[in-house]
């Protein structure tokens, strides 16, 4: 997946200004996978939905600081995501490779099935939480 082209950066202004044009591109990026990504079967969504968790994650990791508290919440919570919707990741890849292992097949249609509740589970709370609308706000 290719990410998002951040617009309106300019090299000559303050670090303040770009870094929340890159941090709100990337929050955009996360948010708009989540429609698709919270379907049990979209497996592409979830994986796409990791990437975008993992470039917000790292690009608030870098600016956080001089965004605020806000921000560190929301890179935890976007490392959180980023960590469960790889897990998922790995029993989609798996489970063509023991499709023909009915009892491993099993197991892993199982883990798949509990890591997307805590996936769906992780966005709910950080949704009712409001850690990404306080993200956008510090912005």
């Amino acid at each position: 997946m290719k990410a998002r082209e951040v617009e309106g950066l300019d090299p000559g202004t303050p670090l303040q200004p770009n870094a929340s044009r890159i941090v709100r591109t990337r929050l955009d990026e996360l948010r708009a996978f989540a429609p698709g990504a919270l379907t049990p079967d979209a497996a592409t969504a979830q994986h796409d939905m990791r990437i975008a968790a993992k470039r917000l994650r790292y690009v608030l990791e870098i600016v956080g600081p001089c965004i605020g508290a806000e921000a560190k919440a929301a890179r935890n919570a976007a490392k959180r995501l980023q960590s469960v919707l790889g897990d998922l990741h790995d029993c989609d890849l798996m489970l063509p490779k023991v499709e023909t292992i009915e009892s491993l097949s099993a197991i892993l249609r199982d883990r798949r099935e509990r890591l997307f509740h805590e996936f769906v589970e992780r966005w709910q709370i950080e949704a009712s939480k409001g850690t990404w609308a306080a993200l956008e706000t510090a912005l």
